[in-house]
Parts: structure tokens; sequence; C-alpha cells
């Protein structure tokens, strides 16, 4: 029998332990908030929202196992698709905190998802978004040098995502809306051949004088030296590779999260 996703997300979570995303999503979510997690899996999100920050936390799910996984975590969660205009309406209430990680890209509409999240925040209410970037540039390479769009059980490629994002389109999409954008965050600053030369080269350069001073007590004085010269220069070259990479997002960015403040209304 196929693992369903909410139990193969819940797995990865409990092998690898929240993502960077999942803790920026908890941080920008104020204390006690009244939250709609959509796309709420098996609730791990959720339950460090209630636990951790006491909110009051509201799920959507469309698959019933993690549905029942959620609720066992304390969420109060409705069963349906997000897609369907009657579903929204079977939602009581309106919410401080609408949270959508790595869900927008399951959806054959994320536009009009996106825009129904408007109706749903309380005045001063705030959303927020985190998708994969199909533009960064490992998967540039891999369909360049290999022509490879293999579909997989998770990450950037999984199986259940149906519609793709890039830094430039999800950007476009937040403006054409109207929405506010507050903050943002980046898991993954990938730069091609830069992160090769400005921080692993010199990485694995002070790793071969540790090597070598192990190895005589007379090299001892020099590479206590050169290793303070070269810790600063590994820590530039990861300063530099960070600023490279924030000035080509579209490239650069693996997974993009976003804090989004409606339009006035």
């Amino acid at each position: 029998m196929a693992t369903s996703d909410g139990a193969r997300y819940r797995r990865i979570v409990e092998r690898e332990g929240l993502s960077p995303t999942h803790r920026q999503v908890i941080d920008w979510t104020p204390e006690g908030s009244r939250v709609l997690e959509v796309g709420c899996a098996s609730g791990y999100v959720g339950r460090v929202l209630i636990r951790e920050k006491a909110c009051t936390v509201t799920g959507v799910e469309v698959e019933a196992a993690a549905a029942a996984e959620a609720r066992q975590n304390g969420l109060t969660v409705f069963e349906g698709s997000l897609e369907a205009p009657a579903f929204w309406d079977s939602i009581p209430g309106r919410f401080d905190v609408i949270i959508a990680a790595d869900v927008l890209e399951h959806l054959r509409e994320p536009d009009r998802v996106l825009e129904r999240f408007k109706a749903s925040l309380l005045p001063g209410g705030i959303a927020i978004i985190a998708v994969p970037n199909v533009a960064v540039w490992s998967m540039r390479k891999r369909l360049f040098f290999r022509g490879d769009f293999r579909y997989e059980d998770a990450g950037l490629l999984d199986r259940t995502h149906v519609h793709f994002f890039t830094w430039d389109t999800l950007h476009e999409l937040v403006e054409s809306q109207h929405w506010a954008v507050e903050g943002t965050m980046v898991e993954g600053w990938d730069l091609p051949i830069g992160r090769q030369l400005f921080v692993k080269i010199p990485a694995r350069l002070r790793r071969r004088l540790e090597n070598l001073a192990t190895e005589s007590d007379a090299l001892q004085g020099v590479h206590d030296a050169l290793t303070r010269g070269s810790d600063g220069v590994v820590n530039l070259g990861a300063a530099l590779a960070a600023r490279l990479s924030q000035r080509w997002p579209n490239l650069c960015a693996a997974h993009i999260a976003l804090k989004l403040r409606p339009p006035a209304q």
C-alpha cells in the first residue's frame, strides 16, 4: 500500500526535524494568534504553535488519516479541498494568520486560493506562504546537462506538485493581488561555482593544514598562523557567496517564504 502524502511528510519531519522554513513560519506568527493552517498534514507545525506560542490552530487537510493525526496534535481540522469554493464557506470565522507552507504548488489554481485568503483574515492579519523555486540553478543544470525532469517522493519535484513557481513568478502573483511583502526568507541560497570557489575550496585547504599540523609539531606554529588567515578567507568567502546569491535570487533561491499583508480594505 502506498504511503499517504500526510504520513510521508510527517516521517520526513520525524527524521530530519522541522526545516528552517517551518521555523521561520513559526517565528513570524505572533503569540496567541488565531491561525488557519491550510494543508496542515499531521499537524507538526500547528502543534508547535499551540505549545510554544499559545495559538489556536485550525487546520485544513484533504487526507483523512493526516487530519486524524493533526487532531491528536491539538488542531481543529476541516477535511476538504482548498479549491472547492463551497468548502471555504464551511470554515467558520476569520483568522489573525493564514499559513500555506508548501501548499500552493499542489494546487491547480493557486492564485484563486491565495486571493481567497484576504476574506478570511481579520483586520491586521497576515498570510505566510512558502514554495520551492523551480528555476534554482541545480534544476537548470539538471535539465541542461541531463535533460532530466523526473518526479520524486519529496523536494522540488515532489510527485504531487502540479504548479511550479520561480522567484519572479511568485512575486508577480502577490504583486498582482496587491499583497504587501513584509518579510522574505530563503532556505538554501545556492550559488553555482561561486560556493565551490569562495567556500568549499578554502575550507578544504584549511582541513589540509590541520592534517599537516597533526603530522609534525614543527609545523604547529605555521599551521596556527595560516589557520587564522584561512578562517578569515572562509568567512569572507561565505559572506561574498551569500551576497552574490541574493543578487540573483531567481537563480539561487531554492525555497522561498513570504510574510504578506493584504491591501487595505
